[in-house]
């Protein structure tokens, strides 16, 4: 039996902690709420009374009204570099935190309201969001939990009544999103760059004895701790750039302490491989472009770093941080190797891996479509269902001789592979079905949170963007 709300473990473990960090601020409601979709996974693993679902108690819940003992309502303060430059005072401008939850297996749940109305960090904005960028947030972070790669969660996502402005007038929403942790490296630059020496201490301890556990008693932690950091980031960037993710806008406010995905604004799926691809309309620059990610990956962490200054030094801080790459192309190829079935290692892995991303360029076929195919590949065809040109073929020949050195039978190479290789990723258009029709959430969320399945009757939405979605515009308002 599920637990109603009132009766949920709230153990608020950094409120108690860290006050410091929050600024006390209620949510704005939205008129007329109504429930949009319910991620029922995370329902379950929080393990709410499944009776909750359709009482209006649940819905006054997500849209931050209702009170009770163990809900704290805060805004984090956080700073970080927005494209570059340091801005000294960021900190939640549109969400509010609810609380913390725990289940009996000991998992901790942050509970964040995202469109709940005005916080002391909203600045210029209005602290709501919209439909159309609640819906992409909220199919996002399912979808990249359905292919394996680190993410924040939403329980939920409701809209109202009210109306805002952002290019045009929108219709409102809140997510509520999800996470072990939303601790940022933002968080971190703030206390250091404001001098606020024991509460950046009690942060960092925090932040070790509850997520870096294994580290909490060492006399090196802190370096430990950094050095954990480092590599989670390094696998995060590797198997967004294996899939083709482009997240759009990586300022250090953006990025996750544990290497989860986090902030979803203009981001968006390549549809054939291009370095250069910019999915944020605002980035004109091509600062955060899909080739340039795993370097601001890096420059991100240098950042972090100088915020530890006071408790690593800078020969440890550099040394750490130089590992950096190392781990990311070792973590991108091991990916990429498994994309293609292959698992042994091989001296010619690097020159076979750089010609396929080379052909994939120069033929400007569909990456995702590329690789579902390659999934079934024939050993000695050199013929792949859906492509046939020469460049194709001349890489085909390499990956033939390849394949020998596997020694492993083609059924069970082709069944690796076709759970390694979605057939659906979150297109834009994808999105903006539902985004336009809300009768579509449901087949769309169960098809993205099953993207290897085949679905046959959704076949189409394998393909890249139809004429009517073609150059989809993004941006970061929400």
């Amino acid at each position: 039996m599920g637990k109603k709300l009132a009766d949920l473990e709230y153990t608020n473990r950094l409120y108690k902690k860290a006050p410091f960090l929050y600024a006390q601020v209620k949510p704005t409601p939205l008129k007329e709420p109504k429930l949009l979709h319910l991620n029922t996974d995370l329902f379950e693993r929080m393990e709410l009374d499944p009776s909750l679902k359709d009482a209006p108690s649940f819905l006054r819940f997500l849209n931050g009204d209702l009170d009770f003992e163990g809900l704290f309502f805060g805004a984090s303060f956080y700073s970080g570099h927005q494209f570059g430059h340091y801005v000294p005072r960021l900190g939640d401008g549109r969400a509010i935190t609810l609380a913390e939850v725990k289940n009996h297996l000991g998992e901790h749940f942050e509970l964040q309201l995202k469109g709940s109305g005005l916080t002391p960090f909203s600045r210029m904005g209005d602290g709501k969001a919209v439909v159309r960028s609640s819906i992409r947030e909220y199919l996002a972070s399912a979808h990249l939990k359905a292919l394996g790669i680190p993410s924040t969660e939403a329980l939920a996502v409701i809209t109202g009544a009210d109306d805002v402005y952002r290019e045009e007038i929108e219709k409102s929403a809140i997510v509520l999103r999800v996470a072990e942790s939303f601790l940022r490296f933002g968080h971190f630059q703030y206390y250091a760059h404001t001098g606020q020496k024991e509460e950046l201490k009690e942060l960092v301890e925090f932040a070790i004895s509850h997520y870096f556990r294994e580290y909490h008693d060492h006399p090196n932690r802190y370096v430990l701790f950094y050095q954990e950091v480092v590599k989670r980031t390094a696998k995060l960037f590797a198997n967004w750039q294996a899939v083709g993710f482009c997240h759009g806008v990586l300022n250090t406010d953006n990025m996750s302490l544990l290497g989860l995905t986090l902030d979803y604004g203009p981001y968006g799926f390549i549809d054939h491989f291009d370095q250069d691809h910019v999915c944020n309309h605002s980035d004109h620059e091509g600062r955060y472009s899909l080739g340039n990610q795993p370097g601001i990956g890096m420059w991100n962490l240098e950042r972090l770093g100088e915020a530890l200054a006071d408790f690593i030094n800078e020969e440890d801080r550099k040394r750490t941080l130089e590992t950096y790459p190392p781990l990311f192309l070792y973590e991108y190829r091991r990916v990429l190797l498994e994309k293609c079935g292959l698992y042994k290692m091989h001296l010619d892995d690097e020159d076979l891996l750089r010609g396929m991303l080379n052909m994939l360029v120069t033929s400007q076929i569909d990456y995702t479509q590329f690789f579902r195919a390659l999934s079934r590949y024939e050993k000695g065809s050199l013929s792949l269902t859906g492509f046939d040109n020469p460049e194709i073929k001349e890489w085909l020949s390499r990956y033939d001789q390849r394949l020998v050195i596997e020694e492993e039978e083609e059924s069970s190479r082709h069944e690796k592979m076709l759970g390694r290789n979605p057939k659906f990723i979150l297109r834009n258009y994808i999105a903006q079905m539902a985004i336009e029709d809300a009768t579509m959430m449901p087949v769309v969320y169960q098809v993205l949170t099953n993207p290897f399945a085949e679905w046959e009757d959704f076949h189409e939405w394998s393909k890249p963007a139809p004429v009517k979605y073609k150059n989809l515009s993004v941006s970061c308002s929400s």
